[in-house]
Order: C-alpha cells, then sequence, then structure tokens
C-alpha cells in the first residue's frame, strides 16, 4: 500500500471500494474473530487498522449508513503512516 492507494476523504465511493481491498474475515478465519479484532481498540498493524475500516465498511452496508467514512477520517493518519513507511529499511 502507498499513499496513492488512499482515497480522497471525499469520495465515499472510493473508500468503501478501498475497505473492501482487506477482507478481515479471511484475513481472521471468521466473522467472530474480524469483528473481535476490530472492536479491540488496537491499532497497532496496518492489518488491525485496515480491518477496523473493512468491518465498519461492512456494518455500514448492513446498516445502510454512511459511519464508515467517520472510521476512514481517524484512521487516515494512521494508513499515511504506514503508506509512507513503504520501502524504507527499518
Amino acid at each position: 500500500m502507498t499513499l496513492v492507494d488512499l482515497p480522497d476523504e471525499g469520495d465515499w465511493s472510493a473508500i468503501f471500494s478501498f475497505a473492501m481491498t482487506f477482507n478481515g474475515y479471511e484475513h481472521y478465519g471468521s466473522f467472530d474473530a474480524s469483528a473481535a479484532a476490530a472492536k479491540s481498540g488496537d491499532r497497532t498493524s496496518l492489518e488491525l487498522i485496515r480491518n477496523e475500516l473493512f468491518f465498519a465498511a461492512r456494518a455500514s452496508r448492513h446498516c445502510g449508513d454512511d459511519l464508515f467514512l467517520q472510521t476512514y477520517h481517524d484512521l487516515l493518519p494512521l494508513l499515511r503512516q504506514h503508506a509512507s513507511a513503504v520501502g524504507k529499511v527499518r
């Protein structure tokens, strides 16, 4: 993931599409495990951050709202931080 991959905050469709590029159910092995990780408040890894956005987007789709946009806004600084680190030696 690079900075170019991050959608503009005003483009809800692109944000939803971006959120769906990470499948938390598959990554964590189940709905329940993805939900637990998303609700944990742990944002220490890119996978946890991507899962939180994925889960918020899925919940918004289910509820017919756009609350995932606030989650994206909250996570964007962390996503930018991870994207900026791509290619750097750690």
